[in-house]
């Protein structure tokens, strides 16, 4: 008889539980398509990326609140004391801080990531201990997410991250040496590398020609540098060789090891003059 009332009480319970799982889902939802929407809002505006760092995290506590909840309320349905789980939090701590290090590691490491600002949500980094590097995709309570090189996700524990390199902040540099024969003329070689800075000074306005850096057999070290952003690095490098290129085929300029115009092929230089 007694097990009978369990079970009828207990089935009563099934679909008020049922709508509050459903209730916590939805919210969930709800929450990260709106934090998504702010997101989205914040990219087109062109704000600082920290501002998606902090969304995505409000999704990930959104996420773990909303559980927490859910759990307790359907646990309160089906008459479990929950203000007994509440008062045991010290009990709970003790068993947390013996068996749970690592989480409470990884949740306190993450906060000081964010507060810090090491990095933020499109940022590119490498993790020299772990030998990773990627575009940081989220910074959650507990972990980092990365998109790899060859586009793999990678999920990093806070509390493995102890040292960062960000190459999304601050300027690196690209630097083009262009090997010159010795028998050109240095203020055209010059005239020649200028023009081509100039062709890049829209997506490199910091480009220069630094000059004469050193002589080699046959050959003289003329140096063009840029200082641009990580991400610029590999197509600004490309557009000021090619750059360069056009720039010294349009003046006749000769490279090292070519020989200078009008003199026949297999002809010594200096036993011609």
């Amino acid at each position: 008889m007694k097990l009978s009332f369990l079970n009828t009480v207990w089935m009563s319970q099934l679909i008020p539980a049922g709508l509050i799982i459903v209730a916590g889902v939805l919210t969930t939802r709800l929450g990260k398509s709106m934090l998504s929407r702010m997101e989205h809002r914040d990219q087109v505006r062109g704000l600082p990326a920290r501002r998606t760092t902090v969304y995505r995290l409000l999704n990930s506590v959104l996420r773990y609140l909303v559980d927490f909840i859910v759990v307790v309320m359907v646990l309160d349905r089906f008459h479990v004391q929950t203000t007994s789980i509440v008062a045991s939090a010290g009990i709970i701590g003790l068993a947390v801080s013996f068996g749970a290090q690592g989480l409470v590691q990884d949740v306190v490491t993450g906060l000081f990531l964010l507060y810090e600002d090491q990095f933020a949500v499109g940022d590119v980094i490498t993790l020299p201990n772990l030998s990773l590097s990627g575009t940081v995709q989220e910074v959650g309570i507990r972990i980092t997410r990365l998109t790899g090189s060859s586009g793999e996700e990678v999920i990093v524990p806070n509390r493995l991250i102890l040292e960062v390199q960000n190459h999304s902040r601050g300027q690196t540099t690209v630097s083009v040496t262009v090997p010159i024969s010795p028998w050109e003329d240095p203020s055209r070689v010059r005239l020649s590398l200028e023009s081509a800075v100039k062709a890049v000074a829209d997506r490199a306005p910091g480009a220069a020609v630094t000059g004469i850096t050193g002589f080699a057999s046959g050959q003289v070290l003329w140096l063009v540098t840029a200082p641009v952003t990580y991400q610029q690095q590999s197509s600004i490098d490309r557009l000021l060789k090619e750059k360069i290129a056009q720039a010294l085929y349009q003046n006749t300029i000769t490279l090292a090891g070519m020989l200078p115009k009008g003199l026949p092929h297999g002809q010594d230089p200096i036993s011609s003059q």
